[in-house]
């Protein structure tokens, strides 16, 4: 990572924090129904930083509204997002909102460890950013980037947005609010955010449970490993699950949900943030009848589902179960007006996509293979000390009969994690979209639950034996802290190794990306109405980059993966249509690029990529 990337990935940062503390604390004012005093009440301010995170979001939701109603006005040129930022930024200094009695130096300490452990590694190494799903989100903001209402895909005239849109808002968004950004910049800020939103989120959680226990359930988040470094010995990190050398433990996408502080940034993990956020909400609403509170809830569960569609499931089966057990004598009151808080949110990108699937013929399945999924006790068995002390919360709480709205989330996750075995036995397709019911969409809420379980246990234990022994409290944390934290220290480790050698993925920080070379020289000239066609050894590879890097369309791509639909068209009628366009012929280039030097000509752009030499030539468009 070059110097001036270091700045503006912090400048992003710095700056999408503070419009979303603005934003949030203006939702917690119209929650409680009433202003904040100057200076502000400290003993939130756990809940009040989450809510930045939905304030972040909810900011990121409008734009996107304006966006579409402007014809991506908004996103499409420079001038509109710094300057509704710096507006908002000048109101909260104005109305004294910023954060006051913060505990400082603890709050320095666990962001120094943090950072350690899950950003250093990517400012060592390069950019986070990773192949799979992210050169599809870098493309997608490129389109919104490039000045269009939603982004569509790679597919010239025959993509529909089908993909929610509300990770693609964010990147666009942290990317214009920096002015000369890049979306792989906005990437690695945004992975900033998940790595303090993420225990932030299990520490409000546990702190419903246990006013103490927020602190304790943050580390439970962010820093207890498994016990895979026991057979491992020496720093490892598994960079794909079929490869998977220690049980569930030390592995990319494992049900310890720890692994996903680590880069990249993808919209799961968001969405968690936010589905910790509607959980706090929905306790609220139910320990006291609070209207506000559970239309807030409701606005932020549909929120959850413009980022992450499996969240909102998540959190969905989270507002049936609270309003079972808990919300007595207003059930149906309790789901009516989460409902319809939600539905309206969650309709302006699912009202579309819905109308499309029955105009196009529905979905079509996209998914190659889909990922690893763990028996239980091996997956449960990943998250090491943590399930013992969340075991011992769980218990707790039983015992003493309080806060059941907690203990029903964990009934509804765990009855989400049995319909993903369900699907899984019965082979369930899901009309095309199987990883809805995937373990990897149910293991992220599942284990920031157990964290603030575990949370509460710890601080319960904690206390219990300081009553006999201060000593043995101190030598008991420290000894169950640094036991959790061997497995995150040996994948942080090899995380920079793996970035700094551009290994397993990640791949954004090789010289032929750097500033100046013919793909970004490429790209820099591209826009999401132009179609590519590149032809050449290695072309397939230069033409999913210059998507990634521009938005633009291709007139030609074969994934290897994929025997057909290799855009990967969501919708059935416009991927058999683009399959004929492509056996036909028929989709005309506006820009060819070559594997050889075309000699000079006008709207020419030449350099070498992949060890070979390229060039692009823009064709003169017929006239209208």
């Amino acid at each position: 990572m070059t110097a001036e990337m270091l700045v503006r990935t912090l400048a992003s940062f710095v700056a999408i924090v503070g419009v979303g503390w603005v934003c949030g604390d203006m939702l917690l004012d119209w929650v409680r129904g009433r202003k904040r005093e100057a200076g502000g009440r400290n003993r939130d301010l756990p809940e009040r930083a989450l809510a930045a995170v939905v304030g972040l979001c909810a900011f990121c939701l409008v734009l996107m509204f304006a966006n579409i109603v402007l014809g991506g006005a908004v996103f499409g040129t420079s001038a509109i997002v710094p300057l509704v930022s710096g507006g908002i930024l000048i109101y909260g200094a104005a109305s004294r909102r910023w954060p006051s009695g913060v505990p400082w130096m603890k709050v320095l300490a666990a962001a120094l460890l943090l950072s350690a452990l899950f950003i250093w590694p990517v400012l060592r190494g390069g950019s986070g950013a990773r192949t799979g799903d992210t050169p599809w989100h870098l493309g997608w903001t490129e389109q919104l980037l490039g000045g269009q209402p939603v982004p569509t895909g790679p597919a010239p005239g025959y993509s529909q947005n089908a993909y929610p849109w509300g990770w693609h808002a964010l990147m666009a968004t942290t990317t214009r609010v920096v002015p000369g950004s890049e979306p792989l910049v906005a990437h690695d800020a945004l992975h900033m955010v998940i790595v303090f939103a993420i225990p932030l989120g299990a520490a409000c959680l546990a702190r419903r449970m246990r006013p103490t226990a927020g602190w304790a359930g943050a580390a439970g988040a962010s820093l207890i490993g498994g016990w895979g470094w026991l057979s491992a010995a020496e720093p490892d990190f598994v960079a794909s699950p079929t490869l998977a050398r220690y049980g569930a433990d030390l592995v990319v996408a494992s049900p310890n949900s720890i692994y996903e502080l680590f880069p990249p940034a993808l919209p799961r993990e968001m969405g968690v943030v936010l589905l910790a956020a509607t959980g706090v909400l929905l306790l609220r609403a139910a320990a006291r009848p609070d209207a506000r509170a559970l239309l807030a809830g409701g606005a932020v569960l549909g929120l959850t589902g413009i980022v992450s569609v499996p969240m909102l499931i998540a959190g969905t089966l989270w507002t049936l179960a609270v309003a079972a057990t808990v919300a007595k004598g207003m059930r149906a009151r309790f789901v009516l007006m989460t409902a319809a808080a939600a539905l309206p949110v969650f309709a302006l990108w699912a009202g579309p996509v819905i109308d499309d699937y029955m105009r196009f013929g529905g979905f079509v399945d996209i998914t190659p293979e889909l990922g690893a999924e763990w028996s239980l006790p091996t997956a449960l068995s990943s998250w090491g000390m943590l399930l013992p002390l969340a075991a011992a919360g769980l218990a707790l709480i039983v015992r003493r009969g309080h806060l059941p709205g907690l203990v029903a989330f964990a009934g509804a996750t765990a009855l989400y994690l049995a319909l993903t075995k369900i699907r899984t036995a019965l082979g369930w397709d899901l009309v095309g979209n199987a990883t809805l019911l995937h373990q990897g969409r149910v293991w992220p809420a599942a284990h920031m639950l157990a964290a603030a379980f575990a949370g509460a246990g710890a601080v319960a234990i904690y206390e219990f034996v300081r009553k006999r022994s201060r000593a043995l409290a101190l030598v008991a944390t420290s000894l169950a802290l640094g036991v959790g934290l061997v497995s995150p220290l040996f994948a942080s480790l090899t995380m920079t190794e793996f970035l700094a050698s551009n290994e397993h993925g990640f791949t954004y920080d090789r010289p032929d990306l750097a500033e100046g070379s013919f793909a970004r020289r490429a790209a820099a000239g591209l826009d999401p109405d132009d179609v590519v066609r590149v032809k050449g050894g290695e072309a397939d590879r230069l033409a999913f980059l210059l998507w990634q890097l521009s938005g633009a369309r291709l007139a030609g791509y074969d994934d290897p993966r994929l025997p057909a639909n290799d855009l990967r068209i969501r919708f059935s009628d416009l991927a058999a249509r683009w399959e004929q366009a492509q056996a036909g012929g028929k989709i005309e280039a506006d820009v060819v690029v070559s594997s050889f030097i075309d000699g000079g000509r006008p709207n020419s752009v030449a350099g070498e990529y992949g060890d070979q030499q390229w060039s692009l030539v823009r064709r003169d468009r017929p006239a209208s």
